[in-house]
């Protein structure tokens, strides 16, 4: 993650995230979000998915294009686009060997995004990757096209 003058990340990824409607402090209900999951898909919410959807659940980046390594692909913080796909989660999370929650996707929707207990977030869909070890430093690479 850059820090840059006291600020979470970069100026570029907070641009990106305050256009996509953050801003410090934004809390949301994750409720429904929880109970939709809970029923149609079996998955149950831990605090570090809770936390991450209650400060950026609902935001989307469409920004594409080249990146710091890769290319940058857009991402839904949507949690209920895994809805029916928890036998995906079960995979993937049996492969991070960790709990996986899901919180979007990415690369419009060929990538999955969950997060594990710890906060690290995982990217996947046929295999699972640790894409960083924290939510702030996932979402850096998200918008600033970082591997």
């Amino acid at each position: 993650m850059t820090e840059v003058r006291g600020q979470r990340w970069s100026e570029e990824t907070d641009r990106v995230l305050r256009g996509a409607g953050w801003y410090p402090g934004r809390s949301v209900s994750t409720v429904e979000w929880e109970n939709t999951l809970s029923e149609h898909g079996g998955f149950e919410i831990h605090e570090a998915a809770r936390r991450f959807l209650a400060e950026f659940g609902g935001l989307e980046s469409k920004e594409r294009g080249p990146g710091k390594t890769m290319a940058r692909m857009g991402f839904t913080l949507d949690p209920t686009l895994a809805e029916w796909d928890d036998e995906i989660f079960d995979v993937l999370s049996e492969e991070a060997g960790t709990d996986l929650y899901p919180i979007g996707e990415a690369d419009r929707r060929n990538l999955y995004l969950g997060i594990a207990p710890n906060g690290a977030v995982y990217v996947g869909m046929d295999s699972v990757t640790l894409l960083a070890e924290t939510a702030d430093e996932a979402l850096e690479k998200l918008v600033e096209g970082i591997r």
